[in-house]
């Protein structure tokens, strides 16, 4: 049984677990808020385009987001990332406005140390999460589509009172499987040092503006 989109998953999940409920979309949803939750997969880093609002220190994130990788203006060449701070340790500056040096997640949006001066262009590296409802198919079902199947048939059981260990599993497994074919990809990844080991110079320096 092919196994290419959200329908022919749910197919697949009837089959496997020998019960057509109307629950199954149910089931392959709670199986992708665990994937999205676990799975560090190259195949959901994606770049979004995003354009600040003059006088303002906040952009709405992407609809999908899931969490930050790294975030680069764009407005000047060459590009230049701009740092990630906790939001505890973020500093605002709300009496001047101009170009940001470090920023935050603030709930649904970026926040930035600064409001902007003029409308800064900026490129956002983040994982994605999954909604396969919505899209029918996405990168994970196409290269891992036991990891959808397995994950939906643990919950499945879940709700029949069944036993969930097989299939958990192989959940299991192919999640295990499919860190381990992408994690090869960031082998040759530099190690990038941690913002908390800058020197109180080089943050003095930043704030100044002398990079």
């Amino acid at each position: 049984m092919a196994i290419t989109n959200y329908t022919e998953l749910q197919a697949a999940v009837a089959a496997w677990h020998h019960r057509d409920v109307t629950q199954i979309p149910d089931f392959i949803k709670l199986a992708e808020v665990r994937i999205n939750n676990i799975l560090a997969s190259r195949l959901a880093e994606t770049d979004a385009s995003l354009t600040a609002t003059v006088l303002s220190r906040y952009i709405a994130l992407p609809a999908d987001f899931g969490s930050v990788y790294q975030l680069w203006l764009t407005t000047y060449e060459p590009r230049r990332e701009i740092l990630y701070i906790l939001p505890e340790d973020l500093t605002v500056f709300d009496d001047s406005d101009g170009r940001p040096y470090f920023y935050t997640i603030d709930g649904s949006n970026i926040a930035f140390d600064r409001a902007a001066d003029i409308a800064y262009t900026y490129t956002l590296r983040y994982k994605a999460r999954y909604s396969i409802a919505t899209t029918s198919t996405n990168d994970i079902l196409t290269t891992y589509p036991d990891i959808y199947l397995f994950g939906s048939l643990v919950e499945a059981c879940l709700f029949a009172r069944d036993d969930p260990s097989i299939f958990e599993q192989r959940f299991q497994s192919a999640i295990d499987n499919a860190q381990l074919s992408e994690s090869s990809n960031k082998k040759l990844a530099r190690i990038r040092s941690d913002n908390a080991l800058m020197s109180s110079s080089r943050m003095l320096n930043i704030l100044s503006g002398d990079l």
